[in-house]
C-alpha cells in the first residue's frame, strides 16, 4: 500500500538534520507522498526548498504563518515574500493557519487580524486553506462565514466537538487525522473519525509531534502515519487498503496532485 502524510515538519529542528535517513525510513513505511508545512516566513522557505531539493520521495509544500507565530508579523499587509512564495505553483496549500487559545502564544486579536488577512490572500491564489484551531472554535466559526470560507480547506490535527467536525462536512472540508486517535484516552477523537465520511479523511503525523501508540513521547516522523490509517480503518470497520486507497484519493483532490501518479 501506498501512503500519504498529509501534514509534516520536515523543517523543523528535531527533523531537519536528518532529512535523507527520515526519508528513506518513510519510503521503507511505504509513505510515497509528504506535505511539508510553513509556520513562519523562514520555515515555508525551507519547506519549499526541501521539497525542491527531495522532490523524488514525493514531497510537496504547504507555506502560511502558524497562529503562535503571527505576533511577529509586521502590522499591516502580509509580507510580500509570503506572497510570492504562495502563489509559486509548487506551492499546493496555504497554512498551516488559524487561531489557538490554548497555548495563546500571540495575542487573540493578532490571531484573528492576520488569520483574516491569509484567508483573503488564499481565496485571492485559489490555494486550499490548511486549519490549525485549538479551543478557539467560538471565534473560528464566524471568521469562515460564507463570504470568506474557503472552497477546500482542512482542518488539521482535529481536537474539535463532533459539531465542529459536522460544520466542516457541510462546508466540503477535511478533517486531518493524527496519532492522537491511537492515544488510550482519546475516545472523543475516535467518536468522531467513527462518524465522519471516508472522503473526508486526510491521515498524518504532525511530526514531530503527535507520535503515534506504541511510540507516543518520541519524536515523530513520516513512516509512522501508517499507525493512522490502521487505527483510523479499525474504528471505521474498514479494511485498510479500501481507506488508504480513499485517503489517496482525497489528498489528490485537495492538493491537486496527479492520482494516476500511484506507485
Amino acid at each position: 500500500m501506498n501512503y500519504v502524510d498529509s501534514h509534516c515538519h520536515l523543517n523543523s529542528p528535531e527533523l531537519r538534520g536528518g532529512i535523507p535517513a527520515v526519508l528513506e525510513r518513510a519510503r521503507g513505511a511505504g509513505v510515497v507522498r509528504m506535505a511539508v508545512i510553513g509556520s513562519t516566513l523562514a520555515d515555508s522557505a525551507e519547506a519549499l526548498e526541501i521539497c525542491r531539493r527531495y522532490k523524488p520521495y514525493g514531497l510537496f509544500s504547504v507555506v502560511g504563518i502558524h497562529p503562535h507565530e503571527v505576533k511577529d508579523l509586521p502590522a499591516g499587509e502580509l509580507p510580500r515574500e509570503l506572497l510570492d512564495t504562495a502563489a509559486l505553483p509548487e506551492v499546493k496549500a496555504w497554512g498551516e493557519i488559524g487561531l489557538d487559545y490554548y497555548y495563546d502564544l500571540s495575542p487573540r486579536a493578532a490571531q484573528i487580524d492576520k488569520l483574516a488577512q491569509q484567508l483573503e490572500a488564499a481565496r485571492a491564489l485559489n490555494k486550499p486553506v490548511v486549519f490549525h484551531v485549538r479551543d478557539a472554535y467560538d471565534d473560528f466559526w464566524p471568521l469562515v462565514t460564507a463570504e470568506r470560507a474557503p472552497e477546500k480547506a482542512e482542518l488539521h490535527c482535529f481536537t474539535g466537538s463532533l459539531d465542529d467536525a459536522r460544520r466542516a462536512l457541510d462546508r466540503g472540508w477535511k478533517i486531518g487525522v493524527t496519532g492522537m486517535v491511537t492515544f488510550a484516552k482519546a475516545e472523543d477523537i475516535r467518536a468522531v473519525v467513527r462518524e465522519l465520511p471516508a472522503e473526508a479523511i486526510l491521515c498524518e503525523t504532525d511530526s514531530p509531534w503527535m507520535s503515534p501508540k506504541p511510540f507516543r513521547g518520541t519524536v515523530n516522523e513520516p513512516s509512522r502515519v501508517p499507525l493512522v490509517y490502521r487505527k483510523v480503518a479499525e474504528v471505521k470497520n474498514m479494511a485498510l487498503d479500501e481507506l488508504t486507497a480513499q485517503v489517496w484519493r482525497n489528498n489528490a483532490e485537495f492538493f491537486g496532485l496527479e492520482e494516476k501518479t500511484r506507485v
